[in-house]
């Protein structure tokens, strides 16, 4: 329970009365007058309003299962238990006014406090605000507070209403919705995901059928051309189902935060998107995690059913403080694994001394499988190293920021001399870059 402005404001004119009583004594009689009736509404105004739970009824909606780093819509939904009473302004008007409590580490869109009013009926009152979580795991939002004042505006009262509930925030699958949506539309450009013709010679066999000028010698099927006494040629259909392999470094690189979110968070979104991506395309894709040791290998199977058992891998997987064993778990890998397959392989690049051991480690898989290593680049170092510098601390700033930029350009570098494809984008364009080059890479059946 709480006093109103209004209720001090009208003890403010007792207390002016009552020193208006130093000068003329009638006024410390009407100024007692006027307390006792003040007194007799505030007790009055907080007998009537009762408890708020048992006049209202507050119920919050969310979907249990939030998304990573992207906005959750939260509806609060507020009933009046009965017809206006004696809450209202003549059975006219009701107020109430309703607090949520979020879980702290998110991010809220909007606000989670709102008066509602109840005008002439006791209809249902809602408002809506959003959450974007920034880690996933298991989160619980608390009760719901609400807020009424008394009929005479006096006192208010404070309660709150049951409403605890456990939610889970996994890897960001609202973009798989949209990609789907678009993709039916042909309107992937707006995301800058580019269209790409299949093409490429492929290595399938479909069927035979005559010679005809500009076909390869190589496809010429020499025993059916003596059979049938004049040149025929195999055709091939190209290949689709291709094994497609993501691998995510959990290790204390992946730690760093970008946009308050840690890098691994980002891959762990981009590589769900590019599997889903991946699994329309009739790929078998795959997942492995790991740090020092290995967290999680799913073998590569096809189907979109695959997607949703690799979100509930990825679900709770965090980067450790922990220096990543990178020769391990390739070593892991192709003991596991034995088809050629395009390794996705998501980690930082700091610098060639800090990125030695992921150099060695790839020598191991090139042979064997095709490797593409996706960076984070951090938007913040970007920005920094474009700033026209105008005093010494930007100067300064410019500087470290080249070097950063520098020392991570080095380290591509080295692996692009290894035949490894490599992708470094900021968190905004690394989905589409990534599909991007996936997609030409099915385009010349490059995989």
């Amino acid at each position: 329970m709480r006093v109103t402005k209004l209720l001090i404001c009208l003890t403010a004119v007792a207390v002016a009365a009552l020193l208006l009583g130093i000068k003329w004594p009638v006024m410390v009689n009407i100024t007692l007058g006027y307390d006792a009736i003040l007194a007799t509404l505030a007790i009055a105004d907080f007998l009537i309003m009762g408890r708020p739970e048992k006049i209202y009824t507050a119920e919050r909606k969310c979907t249990e299962e939030l998304s990573l780093g992207t906005l959750n819509r939260v509806t609060i939904t507020v009933r009046l238990n009965g017809p206006l009473n004696a809450l209202s302004s003549g059975g006219r008007l009701a107020r109430v006014v309703v607090r949520d409590t979020p879980p702290s580490e998110f991010t809220v869109d909007g606000k989670s406090e709102e008066q509602l009013v109840f005008r002439g009926s006791n209809r249902p009152q809602t408002y809506a605000y959003s959450v974007m979580p920034h880690r996933q795991g298991d989160y619980e939002f608390g009760n719901l507070y609400l807020l009424i004042a008394g009929p005479f505006r006096l006192i208010e009262r404070f309660d709150s209403v049951p409403a605890t509930a456990s939610v889970k925030v996994y890897p960001n699958l609202q973009e798989t919705e949209k990609y789907d949506l678009l993709a039916r539309k042909g309107l992937l450009m707006q995301v800058g995901i580019r269209s790409m013709r299949m093409r490429g010679a492929g290595s399938e066999f479909e069927s035979l059928r005559d010679y005809v000028v500009g076909d390869e010698y190589r496809k010429i099927d020499w025993p059916a051309t003596a059979r049938r006494g004049k040149l025929i040629t195999r055709q091939y259909n190209v290949e689709k189902a291709q094994n497609i392999l993501l691998v995510l470094d959990c290790g204390r690189t992946m730690l760093q935060q970008v946009q308050k979110m840690t890098k691994l968070d980002f891959a762990i979104n981009t590589a769900l998107m590019l599997g889903y991506v991946a699994a329309s395309q009739d790929d078998k894709v795959g997942l492995v995690t790991f740090d020092a040791d290995m967290r999680t290998f799913i073998p590569p199977e096809k189907g979109k059913a695959q997607v949703f058992r690799m979100l509930s891998a990825l679900y709770n997987v965090n980067a450790q403080m922990a220096e990543s064993d990178y020769r391990a778990g390739f070593l892991e890998i192709l003991a596991r694994w034995k088809r050629r397959s395009l390794i996705v392989f998501f980690t930082d690049l700091v610098d060639p001394e800090s990125s030695a051991e992921i150099l060695s480690a790839v020598s191991m898989v090139e042979r064997r499988h095709r490797l593409l290593c996706v960076t984070v680049a951090d938007p913040t170092i970007l920005a920094a190293a474009s700033i026209d510098p105008t005093t010494e601390a930007e100067v300064y700033k410019k500087s470290v920021a080249l070097q950063v930029l520098q020392e991570r350009k080095s380290a591509i570098s080295l692996l692009k001399r290894r035949n490894v494809w490599t992708i470094d984008s900021p968190p905004e364009a690394l989905s589409a870059d990534l599909i991007n080059h996936y997609m030409e890479l099915k385009a010349r059946s490059a995989i």
